[in-house]
């Protein structure tokens, strides 16, 4: 009887672990992209190298909003994975493995750590970090720093 109760407690509380858990992957931006790009990157990366890019028909399965490809010097391919307010959380793949601003807006990084960079313009402000090779989260908002 006594095993059976604490098994039942134990049930309990793994149960509140994994709510616990699947709350915070989906409204903590960082956390959903991070898991987003531990996920899908290879399968993204092939289908880019193949020349197929990312068809607007996966955004639902693998769980983003919108994605976006962005010409510059340096190209990159950005997935806005939550919205919250005015603020967009994301992240984008950068086959040149450099740190963009969003939407690869032209403006001068400046980094803030070992892997961890601000920016803004009159309009925009934001800052980007390194997930993984190639892989980099972003959050942005409208408006400037002075704001």
């Amino acid at each position: 009887m006594k095993k059976k109760k604490i098994l039942k407690i134990a049930v309990v509380f793994l149960v509140c672990i994994l709510i616990v858990s699947a709350i915070c992957i989906f409204t903590v931006p960082k956390l959903r992209t991070t898991l987003f790009v531990h996920l899908y990157h290879e399968l993204i990366e092939d289908g880019l190298a193949a020349g197929h890019g990312v068809p607007a028909d996966d955004a639902v399965f693998l769980g983003y909003d919108a994605v976006n490809t962005w010409d510059g010097n340096h190209p990159m391919t950005e997935f806005v994975i939550m919205l919250k307010g005015d603020t967009h959380y994301g992240c984008y793949y950068s086959p040149d493995d450099i740190p963009l601003a969003f939407q690869n807006i032209d403006t001068e990084l400046t980094q803030d750590g070992h892997a961890y960079w601000e920016w803004s313009t009159e309009e925009w402000r934001g800052a980007t970090s390194k997930i993984i090779d190639y892989w980099y989260f972003f959050e942005v908002s409208q408006g400037s720093v002075s704001n």
